[in-house]
C-alpha cells in the first residue's frame, strides 16, 4: 500500500500502533505519531519493514502530558531513502526508543516544518527530552550519505536524564 502525499496524525486514544511493510512517499507525506494522545498503562508503537522515500517524514512527537505509564517505540527493518525520521518532544518516564536494523540514505535536504536543517540528514533529534528509566538506542543501522556536507544524524537540543546509546 502506498500512502499519497498528505500530512496525517495518528495515535489519539490508542495504546498500540503498528505499521508493517507500508510505503510512505512524497515531499508532502508527513506521518505524525501523537504520543501525547495515546493512552494505557503501556503504549507500543512499531514501524517494521516500511519504506520511506522521496521526502517523506516520520515524526514521533512526544508531549509533556502523556497519559501512558510506559512507552515502547520500535523502528526496525525500515528503509529511509531521502526521508527523515524525527523523534521530538518530551517523552514520559519509562520510554524506550529503539531504532535498529534500518537503512538510511540521504542525498538531499528534506524540509520539515519547525526544524531548520542546513544539510541532508537521515535522523533528526531536536528538542528531545527523556527522563526516569528511559533510553534511546540506535543500533545496527546502515547510513549512506553522498555528499561530504551531509550528516547522517542531526542532534539538536537533547535533554536526557537517562541513556542515549549509539552502536
Amino acid at each position: 500500500m502506498v500512502y499519497p502525499e498528505v500530512a496525517q496524525s495518528v495515535g489519539s486514544g490508542l495504546s498500540w500502533l503498528c505499521y508493517r511493510n507500508v510505503t510512505f512517499g512524497g515531499g508532502g507525506m508527513r506521518l505524525t505519531v501523537l504520543i501525547g494522545a495515546m493512552t494505557g498503562d503501556v503504549a507500543d508503537v512499531m514501524f517494521h519493514g516500511c519504506t520511506w522515500r522521496d521526502g517523506a517524514v516520520l515524526l514521533l512527537l512526544g508531549n509533556a502530558y502523556d497519559a501512558v505509564g510506559s512507552l515502547n517505540i520500535v523502528v526496525t527493518g525500515n528503509t529511509f531513502r531521502d526521508a527523515l525520521l524525527s523523534p521530538e518532544g518530551v517523552f514520559p518516564p519509562h520510554t524506550n526508543i529503539t531504532i535498529s536494523g534500518n537503512r538510511f540514505t540521504a542525498t538531499k535536504l528534506i524540509p520539515r516544518p519547525g526544524l531548520e536543517l542546513r544539510r541532508p540528514s537521515c535522523v533528526a533529534m531536536n528538542e528531545l527530552a527523556i527522563t526516569n528509566d528511559s533510553a534511546v538506542v540506535l543500533s545496527g543501522n546502515v547510513f549512506q550519505t553522498v555528499r561530504a556536507s551531509s550528516s547522517a544524524i542531526y542532534f539538536g537540543v537533547i535533554f536526557a536524564a537517562s541513556v542515549v546509546a549509539l552502536h
